[in-house]
């Protein structure tokens, strides 16, 4: 049996695979990448990249920019690989085996301008477990911590450079503490909300370096409508 399924996306455009019993990626980082708008040129880190769905998105509609993807799973970041060769983005993506964590990492060392994340969103002492190594490396808290992900952000952003990140938004003081130990500050966020009506599950919380500024909330996005219809801004998601 194949260990990978193939998914696609933008009308077929992009093929994923992706693992068949392993950590799936879900729409988080789909509702991410509709939320960026790097200038050309620009050099991106996708920081936990797993089968590469971000580099791939990213460097499929804003061809002119260089994006680096960082996965600390072997497994992940060999089918990531996979997935930038099948889809010809060599020339655009790359990605690196590697711990974040980590000094002296693969990369060239000039700072970043952009760094996108969906990380582990459960703190590793809290709920079930996966039995599951890739997916509960993936969900908890175990490698990468959320303050973790930021001080090395921090690190490896230039100077008005963005971070950019997706997570529950019942965890957004955590976020918003690990923002407050860096020298960035937060310039917008948005809460996705998976029904009109209803609580917002997740937030996108973008931060600037060195840039002092009034954080604006944005309009909430709506995924499903009050009948549980998927509404204009969920179909424009997967818009190319």
């Amino acid at each position: 049996m194949e260990k990978s399924t193939v998914e696609s996306l933008f009308n077929g455009r992009l093929r994923l695979r992706q693992p068949r019993t392993g950590y799936r990626y879900t729409i988080d980082p789909v509702i991410l990448c509709s939320h960026l708008s790097p200038a050309p040129g620009a050099r991106i880190l996708d920081i936990g990249c797993g089968c590469g769905i971000m580099p791939l998105i990213v460097g499929f509609r804003h061809p002119g920019t260089s994006i680096t993807g960082i996965e600390i799973q072997k497994e992940l970041a060999d089918l990531a690989a996979q997935n930038i060769a099948e889809n010809n983005m060599q020339d655009t993506v790359s990605i690196i085996h590697a711990d974040i964590k980590d000094n002296g990492l693969p990369v060239d060392p000039a700072p970043f301008d952009l760094i996108i994340s969906n990380p582990p969103y459960k703190k590793a002492n809290s709920g079930r477990v996966n039995p599951d190594l890739q997916r509960a490396t993936a969900r908890h808290e175990l490698e990468l911590t959320i303050g973790r992900l930021f001080t090395r952000a921090d690190d490896l952003l230039k100077p008005k450079g963005r971070m950019v990140i997706i997570f529950p938004s019942e965890r957004l003081f955590d976020l918003c503490q690990a923002i407050s130990e860096t020298s960035m500050l937060p310039e917008w966020l948005r809460f996705i909300h998976p029904l009109e009506g209803k609580n917002a599950k997740r937030v996108i919380v973008s931060a600037v370096k060195n840039i002092k500024s009034s954080c604006r909330v944005l309009p909430p996005l709506y995924l499903n409508d009050n009948k549980n219809n998927p509404t204009k801004a969920y179909k424009m998601l997967f818009n190319p």
